[in-house]
C-alpha cells in the first residue's frame, strides 16, 4: 500500500488500483529497461577493467604484464563501444516508450483511482515524447561532425596534388569518407526536424484526449525519507540487512584505496607518472591489491545477499498466493515485491553485460593490433567450436532475463493491486524537503 510523504512517515493506508498495460506498452518499456541495463553493464564493465588494469601493474608478473594489459585495452575498446552504440540506440527506444505511454493514457478514464495510480507509477507524460530521441540524432550528428573535420582537411591536402598518382589514391578515400560523413550530419539534421514535426501533430491529434494531470515533467512517485527516518529504519534491520550494508562499505572503501594509488602513481589525466622510492612503491602496490581485494568482497556480499533478499521476497509471494499464514515482514515485502524484482532483474542483466563485453574485449585483443599495444604478447583466440558453448549458454540467458522483465512489466501491476504498492524510498535531508507524495 502507498503512503503519504511525510517527515514522520506516517500516513493513511489504502488501496492501490493500478491500469494493466497494453502489450505495446510491455514491449516498449521492456526493450528501454533492458537498453538502459546493457548501457549500465558497459559502464561497470569498462570501471571494474580500469581498476583490473591499475591493481595488475603492481600484481602481475612482468612477463605475463604485456598480455594483461593488451586484455584490458580490448575490454576498454568492447565497452566504449558498447556504451556509445547503445546510448545512442537508448533514445529511439525511450521515444517509443514516451508514445506508447501516451496512447495507453489516452485510453484511461479521468479523476479516478486507477488513472491516479498509474501515474503515480509510471509518472506523467511529457508534451514532447521524441526528446530522447532527438538527443541521439543530435549526439550521432554530433560524432560524424567531428569526424568529417579531419576527413575534409585531408581530402583538401591531396586534392592540391592531383596529378600526382600517389596523391590520388589518397584522395578518393578521403573524398568519399567526408560525402558520407556530410550526408550522416544532413541525415541527422533533418531526422530531428521530423521528429519536432512529429511532436506537434502527434499533440494535435492526442492532446485534448489525455486525462487532466497526465502532462507533466514529474516521474514516478518515490517515498521521501529523513535522516531520522532512516536511524528508525536501520534500528529494525535484520542480519541480511547489516550485511548488505556491510558489502556496500567495503565496495566504498575498496573503490577509494585503488582510486587513492592511481591517484598516487599519476595525479593527472595528462600528468607525468610518479616515482617514489623503493619501500614506497611497495606499500602503494599493496595497498591497491588490498583496496581490490576489499572491493571485490563487497561486490561478492552483495551478491550473495541480493540473492537471499530475493529469495525471501519470492518465498512472501509463494505464501500469500499459496494462501498461507504470513511470516512476520511479509506485508513490507509484498508492497516492494515488483521495486525488488525489477532490482534483481536490472542487475543480473548488468552481470550478464559484464560477461558479454569481457568476451567481446577478449576477441578484440586477439585479433586486432594497435599502436597501443607494442611488443605486448598476441592473445590466442579461441576456435569456434571452443566458443560456441559459452555464446549458446550467454544467449540463452539474456534471452530467459529478458522474457522475465518482460513478464514483470506485465503481471507487475496485478501484483501491486493484490498486495499495495510502497514506492521506491529516496533520502533528503534538506531543512524544507517536498514531503507531498506525488499522485496522492
Amino acid at each position: 500500500m502507498a503512503r503519504t510523504r511525510g517527515g514522520n512517515g506516517r500516513g493513511r493506508a489504502r488501496r492501490h488500483h493500478e491500469a494493466l498495460p497494453t502489450r505495446r506498452l510491455v514491449a516498449a518499456d521492456t526493450a528501454k529497461a533492458v537498453a538502459l541495463a546493457v548501457l549500465l553493464g558497459c559502464a561497470v564493465a569498462l570501471m571494474l577493467d580500469c581498476a583490473a588494469m591499475l591493481v595488475a601493474l603492481a600484481a602481475v608478473p612482468e612477463p605475463a604484464l604485456g598480455s594483461t594489459e593488451r586484455l584490458g585495452r580490448g575490454i576498454v575498446a568492447a565497452s566504449a563501444g558498447g556504451i556509445v552504440l547503445v546510448g545512442l540506440l537508448l533514445g529511439v527506444l525511450a521515444t517509443a516508450a514516451r508514445f506508447a505511454l501516451g496512447a495507453f493514457y489516452a485510453g484511461l478514464p479521468a479523476k479516478t483511482a486507477e488513472l491516479r495510480d498509474t501515474v503515480l507509477v509510471r509518472g506523467q507524460l511529457s508534451r514532447t515524447p521524441s526528446t530522447p530521441a532527438i538527443v541521439s540524432l543530435i549526439g550521432l550528428g554530433s560524432l560524424a561532425l567531428l569526424a568529417v573535420i579531419p576527413c575534409l582537411v585531408l581530402a583538401a591536402e591531396y586534392g592540391g596534388r592531383l596529378d600526382d598518382e600517389l596523391s590520388r589514391a589518397q584522395f578518393w578515400p578521403w573524398a568519399v569518407a567526408s560525402g558520407a560523413l556530410l550526408a550522416a550530419v544532413l541525415a541527422c539534421a533533418a531526422g530531428v526536424w521530423l521528429l519536432v514535426l512529429r511532436d506537434r501533430r502527434w499533440w494535435q491529434r492526442l492532446g485534448s484526449q489525455l486525462p487532466t494531470g497526465v502532462v507533466g515533467d514529474r516521474g514516478p512517485a518515490t517515498r521521501i525519507t529523513t535522516r531520522a527516518m532512516r536511524r528508525a529504519e536501520r534500528r529494525g534491520w535484520g542480519a541480511l540487512d547489516r550485511v548488505a550494508q556491510a558489502g556496500r562499505i567495503a565496495v566504498a572503501i575498496g573503490a577509494g584505496v585503488v582510486f587513492l594509488g592511481v591517484y598516487l602513481r599519476q595525479p593527472g589525466l595528462y600528468a607525468d607518472p610518479v616515482a617514489y622510492a623503493p619501500e614506497v612503491e611497495r606499500v602503494i602496490d599493496a595497498g591497491t591489491v588490498v583496496g581490490a581485494v576489499v572491493l571485490a568482497l563487497g561486490i561478492l556480499v552483495l551478491a550473495v545477499t541480493g540473492v537471499l533478499a530475493f529469495r525471501r521476497t519470492a518465498a512472501a509471494l509463494r505464501r500469500a498466493g499459496a494462501g498461507d499464514w504470513p511470516a512476520p515482514g511479509d506485508a513490507a515485502l509484498l508492497r516492494s515485491a515488483t521495486t525488488s524484482l525489477v532490482g534483481a532483474a536490472t542487475t543480473l542483466l548488468i552481470w550478464w553485460t559484464v560477461c558479454g563485453v569481457a568476451a567481446a574485449g577478449w576477441w578484440f585483443a586477439a585479433l586486432v593490433e594497435t599502436p597501443a599495444d607494442g611488443s605486448a604478447a598476441a592473445l590466442e583466440p579461441p576456435s569456434f567450436g571452443e566458443a560456441a558453448p559459452f555464446l549458446a549458454g550467454w544467449l540463452a540467458v539474456g534471452i530467459l532475463l529478458v522474457a522475465a522483465r518482460a513478464v514483470l512489466e506485465a503481471r507487475g501491476p496485478a501484483l501491486r493491486n493484490r498486495f499495495g504498492y510502497e514506492p521506491p524510498s529516496e533520502p533528503d535531508d534538506r531543512e524544507y524537503p517536498d514531503l507531498p507524495l506525488f499522485g496522492q
